[in-house]
C-alpha cells in the first residue's frame, strides 16, 4: 500500500513538473476558462489575464544582432467594461532605413465563446489586422478580436524582430498589469557572447526562477555556450494605482535588461557597462554635456553686473537664479543634454536642462564651483543605485556647496528659492557630476506644502456666515499658487476661487505678494457664506471647518503593499473665530484632541474654546515625513481617520428663552 502510494505521489509530482514546463498550446483553451463567471481571487475584475507568455532569443545576420520576441496571451472578459481589452495595439519602431526597422510577423488570434456548452471558435482574419502610423518613427499593428462579448476568452500571438541598431536590450517584461494575471511567464535564451544585467523590481515573489546553462548551442552558425532563464509569477493581483505613490513604474513587478558587454572573439568585442564613476567621467568628457560648460563668455557682462550689485554669496546666487528664471522661458521639456547655450540665451526659451546649464555657466562666471546634478523625475521612476543606466536620467539641476552643505538650484521657475527644487525632482537621490567629488546627493525637500487660513465670521440667525477670510500660501503651496495667479491673472484667478468655493459670495478681495519670492502670497476676502449651517427651529447646526476640512480618507484599503509617498511635508493651519448670534448658547462643541504619529512623523492638534459669545476653532495638521513605509500604513490610516472624524463634527447652538 505504501509502495503504491509512493508511486502515485511520484507520478503526480512528475505530471506537475511536466505541466509547469510545458508551454500552453495556441488554439486550445480549456472549457473551464470560457465558462468561468468570476475570478475567485478578484471578484471585481472586469477581465483576467489567464496567460501571458513572452520569450526572447538572439540571432546574428548581415553583421547585425537581432532580438526576436515571441508573445502569446489570453484574456478572459467578465464585464461589458472589459470589452475594450479585445482591441490590441502592438507598437514598433520604423527607422529611416530598413536595417533600422522592427518587424512584426506571425500575428494571429481567436475568440472563444460557449453555445449550449460547446466551444465556438472565431479566427482573427488577416483583413482585420491594420498597420497604423503613430509618429514618424513609431507605427502600430492594431486589431480587434471578432465577436468578443462578455464571457469570451480572447487569445493572440505575434513575433517582433528588433535589430540592435534600434535597441540593445530586450523589451521590459511586466509580470503585472491593471488586470489580475493568473500566469505570467518570461523566458530568455542568451548566447555566451552577450552579457546582460538583469534587473528585477517590484513586490511580488517569483513562483519559478530557473537558470540553465547550455554547453553547446547553435548561434550564427557557430557552436557556443549560452544561458536560458525561465521566470514565472502566478496569481499576480491587479496593480492598483494607489494614492500618494511616485509612479507605478517604481512598484510594478517587472524585469529589465541592460547590455553590459559583447565578447565574441574575432567578430566584435565591446564593453557597454558603466559604473557610476565611469558614467561620471564619460559625461564630463562628453562634448554635448561637460563640453557645453566651456567658453560661455557671453555671460560675463551679466556676471559683472551681479557682482557689482550683490556682495555676499547667497545674494549673488539669488540674483543669478532670478536672472535666468525671468529671462529664459521654460518650454516644459526635460532632458540631460543641453542645446547650444548661446543660442538658447538669444532665443530666450529652452528646456529645463538648457536653463539649468545656463545657470551653472553663470555661477561659474561668478567664480563659484557649480556643477550639474542629474536625476530622474518622480514620474520617470527612480534610478538604480547600483547600475548606472544613463537612459534612466531625464533632468538636470545646478549644485553648489555652502560651507560643506549641498545647495540645489533650479531656474525653471521664478518662484523657486535657492535650495528649493521642483516637486517633480524630489525623487530620493541624484548624481553629482563632478571631476573630483562625484557622488549621490539626497533630494530632500527643505520646504513644506504650507497653507494658513484665518477666518473672522459672524453667525447670523438665518444661518448665514459673514465676515472675512484670509488665506496664506507658502512653501510649495506658495510656488504653485503664485504660478497659477501669474498664468491666469487676477480676474480669472478670482473666478477659479469662486468655482472651487460655490458657497462663498465674495464682495471684496485683496491679493498680496503675488510675485514676491521671499514672502507668502495672501488672499483676503470679505464674504458671505450660505452653506455649512442648518437651521432647525431654535437650533443651528454648523460645521466649523467649512470647506477646509478633510472629508474623505485618501487611504481606504486595510493594507498597503507600497510605500506612501507625499510630494513634500505638509503644514495646514485653520484658525477661525465665530461670533454667535444674539441670544444663542452652545449646546454641543467638538472636544479638543491631539494625535501624533510615531517618531515625530506627524501631528494633528484640534482645539475649540468659548469666550463669552465667541467660539474659536483651531486645527493644525503637520506631516514632517513625506515618505511612510508599508508597515507604517495602518498608523497613518488611523491618523487620518481621527482627523476626518474631528473635521466633520458639528457645533450645535440653541436660542435661549
Amino acid at each position: 500500500m505504501n509502495k503504491l502510494l509512493a508511486t502515485a505521489l511520484l507520478l503526480f509530482i512528475s505530471l506537475c513538473l511536466v505541466a509547469q514546463n510545458t508551454k500552453i498550446t495556441f488554439g486550445e483553451v480549456p472549457i473551464e476558462d470560457i465558462a468561468m463567471k468570476v475570478y475567485p481571487k478578484d471578484s471585481t475584475a472586469e477581465a483576467l489575464v489567464l496567460y501571458s507568455f513572452g520569450e526572447t532569443s538572439f540571432s546574428f545576420r548581415n553583421q547585425t544582432f537581432y532580438l526576436t520576441f515571441k508573445y502569446h496571451g489570453r484574456i478572459k472578459i467578465f464585464k461589458k467594461s472589459g470589452l475594450d481589452r479585445a482591441t490590441i495595439s502592438i507598437p514598433y519602431f520604423k527607422g529611416d532605413k530598413a536595417l533600422n526597422d522592427e518587424y512584426i510577423t506571425q500575428v494571429k488570434g481567436f475568440t472563444y465563446t460557449l453555445d449550449n456548452g460547446n466551444i465556438v471558435k472565431e479566427r482573427l482574419a488577416k483583413e482585420m489586422i491594420f498597420n497604423e502610423k503613430v509618429t514618424d518613427n513609431y507605427h502600430q499593428i492594431k486589431f480587434s478580436h471578432p465577436k468578443a462579448v462578455e464571457g469570451a476568452v480572447i487569445e493572440y500571438a505575434y513575433e517582433i524582430s528588433t535589430p540592435m541598431t534600434v535597441s540593445q536590450n530586450p523589451k521590459t517584461w511586466y509580470f503585472q498589469s491593471d488586470l489580475p494575471v493568473k500566469w505570467s511567464e518570461y523566458r530568455i535564451n542568451i548566447p555566451s557572447v552577450l552579457y546582460y544585467r538583469m534587473i528585477f523590481s517590484g513586490y511580488l515573489p517569483l513562483h519559478i526562477n530557473d537558470r540553465e546553462s547550455a554547453t553547446s548551442t547553435r548561434f550564427a552558425g557557430e557552436s557556443m555556450g549560452g544561458t536560458s532563464y525561465r521566470l514565472v509569477i502566478k496569481d499576480a493581483p491587479a496593480f492598483r494605482n494607489e494614492t500618494h505613490i511616485t509612479t507605478p513604474i517604481d512598484y510594478i513587478s517587472k524585469i529589465d535588461f541592460e547590455l553590459a558587454s559583447i565578447n565574441w572573439p574575432n567578430v566584435i568585442t565591446k564593453n557597454y557597462s558603466l559604473d557610476y564613476p565611469s558614467l561620471n567621467y564619460t559625461l564630463i568628457k562628453e562634448p554635448s554635456f561637460g563640453g557645453m560648460l566651456q567658453k560661455n563668455s557671453f555671460l560675463k557682462d551679466i556676471a559683472n553686473k551681479i557682482k557689482a550689485n550683490h556682495k555676499d554669496t547667497i545674494s549673488q546666487w539669488n540674483a543669478a537664479t532670478t536672472y535666468i528664471a525671468q529671462n529664459i522661458k521654460w518650454d516644459k521639456t526635460n532632458g540631460i543634454f543641453p542645446s547650444n547655450l548661446k543660442k538658447v540665451f538669444e532665443k530666450k526659451e529652452g528646456s529645463s536642462v538648457d536653463i539649468n546649464f545656463l545657470l551653472i555657466a553663470l555661477l561659474r562666471e561668478l567664480d563659484y564651483d557649480a556643477h550639474p546634478l542629474i536625476l530622474s523625475t518622480r514620474s520617470n521612476g527612480s534610478i538604480n543605485p547600483v547600475y548606472a543606466l544613463l537612459r534612466k536620467f531625464n533632468y538636470v539641476i545646478a549644485h553648489v556647496s555652502h560651507y560643506g552643505t549641498d545647495v540645489l538650484i533650479d531656474a525653471t521657475d521664478e518662484f523657486l528659492k535657492v535650495g528649493t527644487i521642483p516637486k517633480q525632482c524630489l525623487s530620493f537621490n541624484g548624481w553629482l557630476v563632478h571631476p573630483t567629488h562625484s557622488r549621490f546627493v539626497p533630494l530632500i525637500p527643505i520646504e513644506s506644502d504650507k497653507e494658513f487660513l484665518k477666518a473672522n465670521l459672524s453667525i447670523l440667525e438665518e444661518g448665514e456666515l459673514t465676515g472675512t477670510i484670509t488665506k496664506s500660501y507658502s512653501g510649495y503651496s506658495g510656488i504653485s499658487t503664485k504660478n497659477q495667479f501669474k498664468e491666469l491673472g487676477e480676474e480669472k484667478f478670482l473666478q477659479e476661487t469662486k468655482k472651487s468655493k460655490p458657497a462663498w459670495v465674495i464682495s471684496k478681495v485683496d491679493y498680496k505678494n503675488t510675485n514676491v519670492l521671499e514672502s507668502a502670497m495672501e488672499a483676503s476676502y470679505q464674504l458671505t457664506i450660505n452653506d455649512f449651517t442648518t437651521v432647525a427651529g431654535t437650533l443651528i447646526y454648523f460645521k466649523p471647518m467649512l470647506s477646509e476640512g478633510y472629508s474623505l480618507n485618501p487611504f481606504k484599503e486595510s493594507k498597503r503593499t507600497y510605500p506612501v509617498e507625499f510630494d513634500a511635508p505638509i503644514e495646514n493651519t485653520f484658525l477661525a473665530s465665530y461670533q454667535l448670534p444674539k441670544g444663542y448658547e452652545i449646546v454641543e462643541l467638538p472636544q479638543s484632541i491631539s494625535v501624533s504619529l510615531p517618531e515625530g512623523g506627524g501631528k494633528f492638534v484640534f482645539s475649540s474654546a468659548q469666550t463669552e459669545n465667541r467660539i474659536t476653532i483651531s486645527s493644525r495638521l503637520t506631516l514632517r515625513k513625506s515618505s511612510f513605509l508599508p508597515e507604517e500604513y495602518g498608523q497613518l490610516k488611523e491618523f487620518f481617520d481621527q482627523l476626518i472624524a474631528k473635521h466633520n463634527e458639528q457645533i450645535v447652538l440653541k436660542k435661549g428663552n
